[in-house]
């Protein structure tokens, strides 16, 4: 689709109704008959992204670990990857430009809410929960490095497994 290329490229700011349309070779006209303005079209190519991430978040409760955030993730990344990167790296001045930090918060809780526990029972003390906020910030931004990378999903995979172990392996004795 035209206005994917054109949004994946430019960016929702920069993107063109009518370099959209002479890339289609439709009538700009035409375009405006299916939809009412840009905001519009990039609404219904970045929406599926952000009603799997709702979804995601409605079903917190079955989702047990952090590992199972990553997966879930990883399954909206197989099937959405280049509108899960215009929404995440594309979509200022849209509705969805928080989508990075509204996942990083998401992240941040599930995080804090299995880690934080387990280390209260090994009697190791947290001085201040921000760390989760950061530690969440920083996984996020290197899986949408190794989304924006990486082509094939094994390798994707394999460099998110890395990236987890990197982060998350003994956690809790980096914090005693």
């Amino acid at each position: 689709m035209e206005a994917m290329k054109e949004f994946q490229d430019r960016g929702f700011l920069h993107g063109s109704m009518r370099t959209i349309a002479n890339n289609a070779g439709v009538a700009i006209g035409n375009v405006y008959r299916y939809f009412k303005n840009k905001e519009d079209l990039f609404n219904e190519i970045v929406e599926p992204v952000y009603q799997c991430f709702l979804r995601m978040e409605v079903h917190k409760q079955e989702i047990c670990s952090f590992e199972e955030i990553v997966n879930s993730i990883m399954e909206v990344m197989k099937e959405y990857k280049i509108q899960l990167l215009i929404i995440v790296d594309k979509s200022k001045g849209t509705k969805y430009a928080r989508f990075k930090e509204e996942l990083t918060k998401f992240a941040e809780k599930s995080l804090r809410e299995s880690l934080w526990p387990e280390l209260q029972e090994k009697g190791i003390e947290v001085k201040d929960p921000f760390i989760f906020y950061v530690i969440a910030s920083t996984f996020i931004e290197g899986l949408f490095l190794i989304f924006r990378k990486a082509e094939e999903e094994v390798a994707t995979r394999y460099l998110i497994h890395q990236l987890m172990i990197l982060f998350f392996d003994n956690l809790d004795k980096r914090f005693e």
